[in-house]
């Protein structure tokens, strides 16, 4: 709160209670002249990636460079004194005083203290061998704004940016890595905005302030004054763009803010950014070809890089070509070889179905196929992380684990599981083609697949995420040295995914294994998607054996986007919210979009990239916050603003809401 006390006609004060403490601060205007001195400067002539491109024509002129002293200054003499000196590109100079008065002011700033340098630009002496360097002798500058003792405080963490407090993120996105980070985001912003306006795409702004409707995470509600009335953020555009459709618009797009109050990690935020899009007149393999169109020219412009398909006859990885349709993997191949429907391509690690092996299942018999994977020299390796063996790391039960360490281990290692062999332990072996020095693992699923991942597809991504290189695919035509490891993208769309799923069920069952109710379903994506138009006639009698037109695009096994087929014909959605979902009030909740529906609505597909997501992709990075200006932390939490936060009691009256007092 911020009240004024004026103590003379020419003196005034402000009090102000500082955020962090319960301190009461009594503040005197800043003298004028000196505050003058922060406003009153030279604006910059030149920046320093400009001086090194036009070095020779600049040699012994005046220049003027904005930006922050970083690092402490180095006195050499009492006349001289060195700097680094970082301007608003993140790019380094240094700058040098060679008279007593201005080193003597030099050698008095801190860290990130904010100025105007005026001088010449003169050769810097390299050692030999060096490239040629340049640096600023300074005839003036102005301090233009003085930083705080925790800038020089966390000096020592740039060198490891990743420690730095949340609190102080301003701080952190001066350092180059970040600055580079947030404009690499925003070139492929301009990147898919160019594209897709050359596709005849139009970018439309959807509202923010929207109704709730189950969509699947939880929603963030907006209370009005309108007692018990509520907006809900969306979780998507979906439905706005839907209606889009039945506007009358051929194409639609938006880089679209979205919302989901759901448990966080390192790729999800309760805010996030997609670039969402939707096609009117337009099937499944209309939108996947913008979609392929639009990630190449993001790759291509952004990274310089290709895109890579898997050659599943030779193994290995081949250059997706200008235009080409990316390959398609079905889900059940997905989740039987990899585990998991958001698969790793570049490693060669597979699955294998063993079932014809074992008299029965595991543990239970609703998840009676038995398949197990090999890693391949693991045991070469100096050491095997915890994680591989770690319970917690499960979603669900841990696969059984072998370490073939010798002849004994190779013939015996089968006895250990809780299952009769059928046949001989020769035979399993050579359909695993396990040698010592490998690793097995043995897990279990279900003949319907909708746990996801598997625990072998669990095994398989921290095998991935811990030896990344060991199993990678080569790439056709290059060596290894050729091509880096993390210049390697390959992208596939996983598809007929099954409509729907049935609902888990919390119930004390068999440790480990979820179960579920094969008489209630919900959406596998959301309840707008069109069923595949071969499993049509089982939607009236077996949804659980409907595929849906849905395809996400895959990369590295990151899910970069998803998208369907739309149901654009009104008394088919209308049964879909009726007789398969049961939502009794599907009219009060979706009849804005049945309305538009029957109003001649024509066919439509879309989909939505996750652009933080792929924006940290392209950075290289697995954690998105890397990409986010302001990310919230796994709480939730905006530590720099400190949201969320509570509210007066008062405010709340106004908006018919009360909040229990703890006990």
């Amino acid at each position: 709160m911020l009240g004024r006390v004026f103590r003379s006609k020419t003196q005034c004060s402000f009090i102000k209670r500082d955020i962090h403490t319960t301190n009461i601060l009594l503040l005197n205007l800043p003298d004028a002249a000196k505050t003058f001195e922060k406003f009153n400067f030279k604006h910059f002539t030149h920046t320093i990636h400009e001086i090194d491109t036009l070095r020779n024509e600049v040699l012994g002129k005046t220049v003027v460079l904005n930006g922050w002293i970083d690092g402490s200054p180095r006195k050499i003499s009492k006349s001289l004194v060195f700097a680094k000196f970082r301007d608003f590109n993140g790019d380094y100079t240094q700058i040098v005083t060679k008279s007593e008065e201005w080193s003597a002011i030099l050698r008095t700033l801190k860290p990130e203290d904010s100025l105007s340098v005026t001088g010449s630009v003169s050769p810097k002496k390299v050692r030999k061998g060096e490239e040629e360097a340049w640096e600023i002798s300074v005839d003036n500058f102005q301090i233009l704004n003085n930083s705080n003792e925790k800038a020089s405080q966390l000096e020592s963490l740039k060198e490891s940016p990743s420690q730095y407090p949340p609190e102080y993120r301003y701080l952190q996105l001066r350092l180059p890595q970040y600055q580079k980070a947030l404009k690499m985001r925003a070139k492929a912003a301009k990147v898919a905005r160019s594209v897709l306006d050359s596709l005849n795409f139009t970018e439309i702004e959807t509202p923010l302030l929207f109704k709730s409707t189950p969509e699947g995470a939880k929603e963030f509600l907006v209370p009005t004054r309108k007692k018990g009335y509520f907006y809900a953020l969306p979780q998507s555009p979906q439905q706005y763009k839907q209606l889009l459709m039945a506007s009358g618009f051929k194409g639609y797009y938006q880089i679209a803010k979205c919302f989901r109050d759901e448990d966080l990690r390192a790729d999800r935020q309760p805010e996030f950014t997609q670039i969402d899009m939707e096609m009117s007149f337009g099937r499944s393999e209309d939108i996947q070809k913008v979609v392929q169109t639009l990630v190449q020219h993001i790759w291509k412009d952004v990274r310089k890089l290709p895109l890579y398909k898997v050659d599943w006859s030779s193994g290995n990885l081949v250059e997706l070509k200008e235009g080409e349709n990316f390959p398609k993997l079905d889900y059940n191949t997905a989740l039987k070889k990899f585990g998991i429907d958001k698969p790793d391509l570049r490693s060669t690690i597979t699955i294998e179905t063993l079932s014809e092996f074992f008299e029965g299942p595991l543990n239970s018999d609703e998840f009676g196929a038995v398949e197990g994977v090999v890693l391949k020299g693991a045991l070469h390796e100096k050491k095997l992380p915890n994680q591989l063996f770690d319970t917690n790391e499960y979603k669900s039960r841990k696969p059984y684990i072998f370490k073939i360490k010798n002849e004994e281990d190779l013939n015996n290692w089968v006895n250990k599981l809780p299952l009769q062999l059928r046949g001989s332990s020769e035979e399993l072996n050579q359909k695993l083609k396990l040698q010592i020095g490998d690793l097995v693992a043995i897990g279990d699923r279900s003949a319907l697949i909708y746990e996801n991942p598997t625990p072998l597809g669990r095994f398989r991504q921290l095998a991935i995420q811990h030896f990344p290189k060991k199993w990678r695919r080569e790439v056709e035509g290059k060596s290894n040295d050729q091509v880096k490891d993390e210049d390697i993208f390959v992208a596939t769309w996983v598809v007929d995914f099954p409509l729907f799923s049935p609902v888990e069920i919390d119930v004390d069952t068999t440790p480990g294994y979820p179960k579920y109710n094969y008489l209630k379903f919900e959406s596998t994506h959301h309840p707008f998607t069109m069923a595949k138009l071969d499993d049509y006639e089982f939607l009236s009698n077996n949804p659980l054996k409907v595929r849906g037109d849905h395809y996400d695009l895959v990369i590295n096994g990151v899910e970069v986007g998803g998208g369907s087929r739309r149901v654009h014909d009104a008394e088919l959605q209308k049964y879909i919210f009726s007789e398969i979902l049961q939502i009794p009030n599907y009219m009060t909740l979706f009849g804005h979009l049945i309305h538009a529906l029957d109003s001649g609505c024509p066919p439509h597909a879309g989909l939505a990239i996750g652009f933080d997501r792929m924006c940290s992709m392209l950075l290289g990075s697995s954690n998105i916050r890397d990409v986010v200006a302001f990310p919230k932390t796994q709480t939730g939490s905006d530590p720099v603003v400190e949201s969320p936060s509570q509210v007066p009691s008062q405010t709340l009256d106004i908006y018919g809401i009360k909040v229990p007092t703890a006990k």
